[in-house]
């Protein structure tokens, strides 16, 4: 079942569990906890820039802001730890995923990771402190351990984007890109290590800022006029509203919904972007196996 919100004057699908009121769509929300990797993979824009200039962890103060405007926005999505960063390289990431499970305890927390960092104990912690499922994509050759609530996969089976034009020697658009739909700021929220919001996860130069959650609340930020007019744009495949849109070669946000969870995700668990409620199923059977006596 879902319910209809009213969205700069158009209507879109809101399912059960997300902010209605206060950030209609929101269903994606990814936190840059830290701005370092520790690959420079020739598809990432860390192969141009691997030492942004920007802290390298996101401070408790962001964190805790950033925290605080999901809950008071009642955020029941998805929550990652990720923008072009290896979050593991946080070794106190455990406490911030377990400040999200108490605080925001319908939110399904995705580790996204190249897993060189997951050993078992790590694994272990992170699981208990709140992380749902870790989707992890291999870089080396040779075998990886098998666990619950993981999906892995390699770094071939990736469909690799030029991030907005940055990436020069990755292919452009084709011409039907530029009136092909978008939908991911209508669904994602964008938050950087400094605690600014990004028009989208492709913009490597951290150039389109649509606001800062230390100095406004995530409501006026996400409805701001700017805001809301860009989405509305590129809802309607009027790509050339931006430049940074213009060069992008992301077709994945075609239409809604296609934001908050990863196919190999879904498919690991027997669902698909069809299925009701993903994000509430797959919230319930890791929350039932955390359940379990070990």
């Amino acid at each position: 079942m879902s319910v209809s919100s009213r969205t700069g004057g158009k209507e879109t699908s809101v399912s059960p569990g997300q902010s209605v009121s206060q950030a209609p769509g929101l269903s994606v929300v990814e936190l840059e906890v830290c701005s370092r990797c520790n690959r420079q993979c020739s598809y990432c824009p860390v192969s141009l820039d691997p030492m942004p200039p920007v802290p390298a962890r996101m401070s408790d103060e962001v964190f805790l802001r950033a925290v605080d405007q999901l809950e008071r926005v009642s955020f029941a999505g998805r929550i990652s730890y990720h923008l072009y960063n290896e979050p593991l390289l946080r070794t106190d990431l455990a406490r911030l995923v377990a400040i999200v499970a108490e605080r925001l305890p319908n939110a399904l927390q995705v580790l996204n990771t190249n897993g060189d960092l997951l050993d078992e104990r790590r694994y272990t912690d992170l699981r208990a402190a709140g992380i749902d499922y870790f989707y992890v994509t291999r870089h080396s050759p040779g075998d990886y351990p098998e666990r619950s609530f993981q999906v892995l996969q390699t770094w071939q089976d990736l469909t690799l984007t030029n991030r907005g034009g940055s990436l020069t020697h990755l292919p452009m658009p084709k011409p039907r890109a530029a009136h092909t739909p978008c939908w991911a700021p209508s669904e994602m929220l964008i938050v950087t290590v400094t605690g600014e919001v990004l028009l989208c996860y492709e913009d490597a130069g951290r150039e389109h800022v649509m606001g800062n959650l230390m100095h406004s609340t995530l409501p006026e930020i996400w409805n701001s006029e700017g805001f809301r007019a860009i989405r509305e744009s590129l809802r309607q495949g009027e790509r050339s509203v931006d430049g940074m849109c213009t060069k992008c070669s992301n077709l994945s946000h075609s239409r809604p919904g296609l934001s908050a969870l990863e196919e190999p995700v879904l498919a690991a668990n027997g669902l698909s972007r069809r299925s009701a409620a993903p994000v509430t199923t797959l919230k319930h059977l890791s929350a039932e196996a955390r359940a379990e006596p070990s």
